[in-house]
C-alpha cells in the first residue's frame, strides 16, 4: 500500500462516525464514462443529497452525516478527482455527474446541500433540472459565470505555491491555516484540512479534465430557479463569497441570506452542529405540503396593512400572494390552506382575517416562538 494509501486510511478511520453512531451507510461506486465515482447512502424519507467543497472531498460532512441520516435519505459523493473518485480523461459536465448519482440512488427529488464549489454544481443542476430539486442549501455559495477578483486569486496561488516543488504538507499548511476557510483558532478543524489534503493530495490538483459550464453563463439565469433557497455565509468569509452572495440574494425569488458570525468558509467543519439544526429546520419547511388558491380568493387578501409603524402590501401575481415591506423584495407567500400561507425560507405562518366573501380586515404574521401580530388593513 503506497504511503498516501495509508494515510487516508488512518484519516478516514479519525474522521468517520464512531462505531456506536446509528447509521449504516453504504458505499458503492457508479462507473460513469469508464470512471468511477464514489458515494455513500444512508437512511430513509425525504432525500438530502450533500455537495463538498473544491479543497477537501465528501469526508467534509462527516460532523453532519449521521444525525441527517436518522431523519433522510442522505447521500453524498467524491466529485471526479476528489477522495476515492476517478479524476476525469475528457472535459465532463458536474451536473450529469450528479444527475447520474441521485438516479443511482432512486432519488426524484432532492434538496441539494452545497459547500463552496459544490454549491456551483448545486445551482447549475437546479437550472438545468427544476423537476429533481425541492430546495437548496449553499454555504459559501459560488455562482458560475461571476468573475473572481484579483485578490481571491493572488490567495489561492499563494497557498498551492509549494505545489510546485511537490510540497504537499507545505501546501496543506497552508489552506489548515488560511483565515478565511476557518476563523479563529480551530485547532481541530484545522487539523482536519492538513490531515485531509496530505492523505489525498490529488484534492489539490484538480478533477483531471475541463469541467464544462453551462451557457449562457449559470449566473445569467439565477432567475429561473424557483426553489426554496437558504443561503449562509460565514461572517469571515472572503469578499468574494459575500459578493456571490448578494448576486444570488438579488436574483432568485424565494430565498433567505444569512450570515453566520464567528465562521469563515467552512461552516461544516465550524459549527456542524449549527448546520444541522439549521439543514432540518429548513427542510421541515421546505417539505410542508402546499395547495393552490383561487385568484378570486387571493384578490381578497390583496392589500396594503399596517406592520408596526410601517406600511405593508399585499399582491397577487402569477397566481401567487407575495408580500412587500418596505420596499423590499417581494416575499412568495405560499398558501398551506385558502386562509393559510407560509414563507418557505424561514417558515413564518401568514393568515388572514375576513368575514364570509369580504375582503380581509387583518393580516395576522406568526414567526416562530413569538406570539402572533396583528396587522389591520390600512
Amino acid at each position: 500500500m503506497s504511503q498516501v494509501a495509508v494515510a487516508w486510511a488512518i484519516v478516514a478511520a479519525t474522521l468517520a462516525p464512531s462505531a456506536d453512531a446509528p447509521i449504516d451507510p453504504r458505499s458503492e461506486y457508479l462507473s460513469v464514462d469508464g470512471r468511477q465515482l464514489y458515494y455513500e447512502s444512508c437512511g430513509s424519507g425525504p432525500a438530502i443529497v450533500l455537495l463538498h467543497d473544491g479543497l477537501l472531498h465528501s469526508v467534509l460532512w462527516d460532523s453532519i452525516w449521521p444525525a441527517l441520516c436518522l431523519d433522510y435519505h442522505v447521500v453524498r459523493y467524491d466529485r471526479r478527482g476528489f477522495g476515492r473518485s476517478d479524476p476525469a480523461t475528457a472535459p465532463f459536465s458536474p451536473e450529469d455527474d450528479l444527475l447520474r448519482v441521485i438516479d443511482a440512488t432512486g432519488i426524484k427529488r432532492a434538496i441539494l446541500v452545497g459547500a463552496s464549489s459544490g454549491s456551483a454544481v448545486a445551482i447549475d443542476f437546479a437550472v438545468a433540472h427544476p423537476e429533481r430539486v425541492e430546495a437548496l442549501v449553499l454555504i459559501g455559495p459560488v455562482v458560475h459565470g461571476m468573475r473572481s477578483s484579483d485578490a481571491f486569486l493572488r490567495r489561492g496561488d499563494a497557498n498551492n505555491a509549494p505545489l510546485a516543488s511537490g510540497n504537499i504538507d507545505a501546501t496543506a499548511a497552508n489552506w489548515a491555516q488560511d483565515p478565511y476557510e476557518v476563523y479563529g483558532p480551530r485547532p481541530e478543524a484545522r487539523q482536519k484540512i492538513h490531515d485531509i489534503l496530505v492523505a489525498s493530495p490529488h484534492n489539490l490538483t484538480g478533477s483531471g479534465a475541463p469541467e464544462i459550464r453551462p451557457t449562457p453563463p449559470t449566473v445569467m439565469r439565477l432567475s429561473t430557479i424557483q426553489t426554496p433557497t437558504l443561503l449562509i455565509v460565514g461572517e469571515h468569509d472572503i469578499a468574494d463569497v459575500h459578493a456571490f452572495s448578494g448576486a444570488l440574494q438579488a436574483a432568485l425569488p424565494v430565498v433567505r441570506r444569512e450570515v453566520w458570525p464567528d465562521t469563515g468558509h467552512l461552516t461544516p467543519l465550524e459549527d456542524p452542529e449549527g448546520l444541522t439544526r439549521r439543514i432540518k429546520t429548513f427542510a421541515s419547511v421546505v417539505e410542508r405540503t402546499t395547495v393552490t388558491v383561487a385568484t378570486a380568493t387571493l384578490a381578497r387578501y390583496a392589500g396594503r396593512y399596517r406592520v408596526g409603524n410601517s406600511p405593508a402590501t399585499v399582491a397577487v401575481k402569477q397566481g401567487r400572494l407575495i408580500l412587500q415591506l418596505n420596499g423590499d423584495a417581494d416575499v412568495p407567500l405560499f398558501a398551506v390552506s385558502g386562509s393559510e400561507f407560509l414563507v418557505r425560507t424561514t417558515g413564518t405562518a401568514v393568515s388572514f382575517e375576513r368575514q364570509g366573501t369580504a375582503r380581509a380586515t387583518a393580516m395576522i404574521i406568526t414567526n416562530a416562538g413569538a406570539n402572533p401580530v396583528r396587522c389591520p388593513r390600512i
